[in-house]
């Protein structure tokens, strides 16, 4: 955006625009998206050493987002455009991060005439961290992108000319011995130590790729090239070969085939993957309650639409939150006049994909409230890294959907989700073969050490043990247990488990009044199971027994 940046824009000539500081953001945003495609394999490659090893194949879907409608306009609406693209095709914690991002330097590109120099540059960049800060939480240090932009904003400040490459390419390579506080990659702790974060490299390569000799490519040859995850034809990943047609089509084609296997029950939205209630009515006047996030969770959370649980699912792609487009959409579909509820498990991805849904709601008259579930006990409540939602969604989504069909008034039906979160504890198990992983996510993050596998009794303790410890019990407290397998566990074997699950909840002379054993938030085809135990009170009792009908649970 400055220096040698400042003559590759100018040159480029690809925005129809005649702003001077217009082309320069074209040139930029043709660069960030000619890095995403390059280096799709290798930004992966760094995000799989702790999360999910996506985050190059997210970004090249929002740089094909961008090549096959570039924005154009003046500055402003360049950035504001680029900002509803980006944030609509990449989904995850990354769409609204850099969503926000180029939102809040659309704001303070307001009023330029001329070329951006090197202070107006800063101001923007300043204006973009604010907006990661403001939304996703993260402090320099964190190991993230900030790491890398941070230095960058700051020699851009200090306008002595001087390439802005190598300090962001130090910046990234320095947070390599970091351990990550932020994302999914904070769940793996030390072992998230010993590489560079992928979003400072990104911004490494892309200040590098500026300051070259060369131009970036034009919009036509980007999305010419785009190919595998910049067209959003990348395989996903699928739990196996298994059943599956094309890779890319992988959830559309299941949620096709839900809706075909259950259409007297739920229907999806055309032109997106929401599910809704087939029997929907918008005009009831009742509290609507929405829940979502990445597929390969099934039957959370699609299987749980219908009388008396959620009024809307909003899947994303596997393991990958869906965007706040489709959440809105989700909110459109399903709002009955008393507000929305949506329930979102704790990930990063998914409470900022929520939230921006929020606004979009709120924009146009929609009231919604957000109760956040975070009832894993593998993560310390100490801990920096926020606890992830697991089991308990399911029972949150089921009180909530039973006072919402009651006609309670959305506060309300938010207190009691919001209650059932209080009172309810998870902890996951994955096996390995010959090894077994205490305190793993849903989405297969890391646990404690592996250690040798166990016998389910001993399975069992270690499971119940850390969950109990948080609960205040007494003999004359009603418990629900909830059992659910990660997608790989024979039925057997999971009721193995919960028997000895059960002798232990006796044994401490706690009383289990309601149960719930079987595969209902899994992890593809993970074995492994997760334990949930929720402190019932006489409502959530009552709510909890009230009539429901959804593919996955009826009553």
């Amino acid at each position: 955006m400055c220096g040698k940046s400042s003559r590759i824009a100018t040159s480029s000539q690809q925005t129809t625009s005649s702003h001077p500081a217009a082309r320069q953001l074209d040139a930029l945003l043709r660069t960030i998206a000619a890095t995403a495609i390059a280096n799709r394999a290798e930004l992966d490659r760094l995000d799989a050493v702790a999360a999910d090893g996506d985050f190059g194949s997210t970004l090249s879907r929002g740089a094909a987002a961008l090549a096959g409608s570039p924005p154009s306009g003046d500055p402003e609406e360049m950035l504001r455009g680029a900002s509803e693209k980006v944030t609509d095709a990449m989904g995850g914690s990354s769409g609204p991060l850099c969503g926000i991002a180029l939102l809040r330097a659309a704001e303070a590109v307001d009023g330029v005439e001329g070329e951006l120099d090197r202070a107006a540059a800063a101001r923007l960049l300043r204006a973009a961290i604010e907006g990661i800060q403001d939304f996703g939480g993260a402090e320099r240090g964190d190991k993230t992108v900030l790491d890398a932009l941070f230095p960058v904003a700051e020699a851009m400040e200090d306008d002595n000319g001087s390439a802005l490459g190598p300090v962001a390419r130090e910046a990234a390579e320095a947070t390599a011995s970091n351990q990550a506080r932020r994302g999914r990659a904070a769940y793996a702790g030390e072992r998230s130590a010993g590489s560079a974060d992928p979003g400072a490299v990104v911004v490494a390569d892309v200040l590098e790729a500026l300051e070259g000799d060369g131009e970036p490519p034009s919009w036509e040859d980007l999305a010419a090239k785009g190919g595998g995850g910049a067209t959003g034809e990348e395989e996903e990943p699928t739990g196996g070969e298994g059943f599956v047609d094309d890779p890319a089509a992988f959830v559309h084609e299941a949620l096709e085939g839900f809706v075909r296997a259950n259409r007297e029950l739920v229907e999806r939205l055309s032109d997106s993957q929401v599910i809704v209630r087939a029997d929907r009515d918008t005009d009831s006047g009742r509290v609507a309650v929405v829940s979502g996030g990445g597929a390969g969770h099934e039957p959370l959370h699609a299987g749980f639409v219908g009388e008396g649980m959620l009024d809307a699912a909003v899947p994303g792609a596997v393991f990958t939150s869906p965007s706040p487009k489709e959440v809105f959409s989700a909110v459109r579909a399903v709002a009955a006049g008393a507000g929305v509820l949506f329930l979102v498990k704790s990930y990063t991805g998914d409470v900022l994909n929520f939230r921006l849904a929020g606004e979009f709601a709120r924009a146009e008259g929609i009231e919604t409230e957000t109760v956040v579930i975070d009832d894993d006990v593998a993560i310390d409540s100490d801990s920096s890294t926020e606890r992830r939602g697991t089991g308990v969604t399911i029972v949150a989504e089921k009180v909530a959907g039973a006072l919402a069909a009651e006609g309670a008034a959305l506060a309300d039906v938010a207190a009691a989700a919001t209650r059932v979160v209080q009172r309810g504890r998870s902890f996951g198990i994955a096996l390995h073969g010959s090894e077994m992983e205490l305190g793993v996510g849903i989405h297969g993050e890391p646990g404690r050490e592996p250690t040798s596998l166990e016998p389910a009794g001993k399975i069992a303790t270690a499971m119940l043990d850390p969950v109990l410890d948080e609960l205040d019990l007494d003999a004359d407290t009603p418990l629900l247990v909830l059992l659910s397998g990660l997608g790989g566990t024979p039925s057997l074997e999971l009721h193995v488990l919960f028997e000895h699950v059960s002798r232990g909840l006796e044994e401490r002379g706690l009383r289990v009044d309601r149960v719930l054993v079987g595969d209902f938030i899994t992890s593809l085809g993970q074995p492994g199971a997760v334990l949930s135990v929720v402190a019932l009170d006489d409502e959530l009792l009552r709510l909890w027994d009230a009539p429901v009908e959804t593919v996955a649970l009826r009553r």
